[in-house]
């Protein structure tokens, strides 16, 4: 049996838009089509967005040889404020993490602070630390990916 490793992070973004603007990137399936991806070289197999409380996401996509998974439930959405959901990520076929995510929207000037807060359990070995710093990195791949939808 594999141990379970825990971590958490936070990753804090300003974009140049209001909140209105920058929680649509989050519950519009065509904005978040846009920078919700995987990386360079990574294929779509299927994607689904029900963006409502109880409403479910789903990404599939192949990397190289490796699938990867997430499955996502929303659980409290606050327009324009506040969104919560819990996602599983499968690679390989192998359930890798269950994770407990909150993005919040903060009026700052005419733009917004958006803060990203992960909570994640490792189900497969994956060591804490590494896993965790490994994580935040892909997080903020995606969350770097957003700042274009914002300048046009």
């Amino acid at each position: 049996m594999s141990s379970i490793a825990h971590g958490t992070f936070v990753i804090e973004r300003s974009y140049p838009v209001p909140p209105k603007r920058a929680f649509a990137a989050w519950s519009d399936p065509a904005q978040k089509a846009r920078w919700f991806i995987g990386p360079e070289g990574w294929k779509l197999i299927e994607r689904a967005l029900d963006f409502r409380v109880g409403g479910d996401e789903l990404l599939h996509g192949k990397y190289d040889a490796w699938e990867t998974l997430f499955r996502a439930r929303y659980h409290a959405i606050v327009p324009d404020q506040r969104i919560v959901y819990v996602y599983d990520m499968f690679v390989g076929g192998k359930h890798h993490s269950l994770s407990l995510a909150t993005v919040e929207f903060h009026p700052e000037g005419k733009g917004t602070k958006q803060v990203f807060t992960e909570q994640v359990a490792f189900l497969d070995g994956t060591a804490g630390p590494e896993g965790t710093a490994s994580r935040e990195r892909g997080t903020a791949a995606h969350l770097d990916r957003m700042a274009p939808l914002f300048s046009a």
